[in-house]
């Protein structure tokens, strides 16, 4: 049992922390709109690490294999990157032409569901969050997990994420005491660069696949 939990504690931890397109979007919403807003984009991918977490203990590694799967996994989660950055890119010229005070402080119970909405749909269509599961873990793990310690290594999975997710914005949050207005801009441009960096690697990743 404790084994089991320590697997889910360090899987969860695997799949949260590396800094990639989520994190990316957790610091820019909560920068400039708040923990709650940073808070449910981050649920968002915790509910799809507990899912693959659970799947890929069921022995569904298979599914990575497929290459019409991955490819299509791929290609959509790059346009998503893609609208991402480009929003992003918006918001931080509209930043630039705002006043500090015409800035949107607190989101709305509308924007925190689409927030989770995003996180959801960025951690699924994630290439790197599939290979993760689907390939990396099953490969490290070397043999099939008894079906009595899946609650326990899910468990373990949503533990350590939803605690890096509380302690990711917990820290953001409070940075942003010391906030400018070129702080909100910034974050606008640095992410949406980094979501276009990693939609760009995406797009020519999957460009062999239809050679």
């Amino acid at each position: 049992m404790v084994q089991a939990l320590l697997k889910g504690l360090l899987l969860g931890i695997g799949a949260a922390a590396p800094i990639g397109p989520v994190n990316v979007e957790i610091i820019r919403r909560t920068l400039k709109h708040g923990f709650r807003a940073g808070f449910a984009l981050g649920c968002g991918a915790v509910t799809v690490d507990v899912t693959y977490a659970l799947l890929t203990s069921l022995g569904v590694s298979h599914l990575a294999e497929h290459a019409g799967f991955y490819r299509l996994i791929q290609i959509i989660g790059a346009i998503l990157l893609t609208y991402l950055g480009v929003m992003s890119w918006i918001d931080a010229i509209r930043a630039a032409r705002t006043s500090a005070s015409a800035q949107l402080d607190e989101p709305p119970r509308s924007t925190l569901r689409g927030g989770y909405l995003t996180g959801l749909v960025m951690t699924f269509f994630n290439p790197m969050t599939l290979l993760f599961w689907f390939t990396a873990v099953p490969a490290a793990s070397g043999s099939a997990q008894s079906r009595s310690d899946l609650p326990i290594i899910c468990i373990g999975v949503f533990v350590a994420t939803l605690t890096w997710v509380i302690f990711f914005t917990s820290t953001l949050k409070w940075l942003r005491r010391w906030r400018r207005q070129w702080w909100m801009t910034a974050a606008d441009a640095l992410g949406g660069s980094m979501l276009l960096g990693f939609a760009g690697y995406a797009f020519w990743t999957s460009i062999p696949r239809f050679l």
